[in-house]
């Protein structure tokens, strides 16, 4: 399955050179006992980067539901390149 900001139920819209899938990390973050999918894009708005997570389902991962994080939520200055890593 390919996913990216042009997914169905996945927000925000790809653009180039955001580096969207940069970082990603599949575990049950619901805690509803299905594999969800974190991913990131670190070079997202000017280098600020973002977060995204995407459900799980019993026939795998889905756009719908799925939510995004950007530096400024975490109250991250412009710049940050929120996603660049995610460490276990």
């Amino acid at each position: 399955m390919r996913i990216s900001q042009d997914t169905a139920g996945v927000p925000g819209a790809a653009e180039t050179d955001d580096l969207f899938g940069a970082q990603v990390r599949i575990a049950d973050y619901n805690n509803n006992g299905k594999a969800d999918l974190a991913v990131t894009a670190s070079f997202k708005n000017d280098r600020s980067g973002g977060l995204w997570t995407l459900p799980g389902t019993s026939s795998g991962l889905t756009g719908s539901g799925s939510k995004s994080l950007s530096s400024a939520d975490f109250g991250l200055a412009s710049g940050s390149r929120l996603g660049e890593t995610l460490l276990d």
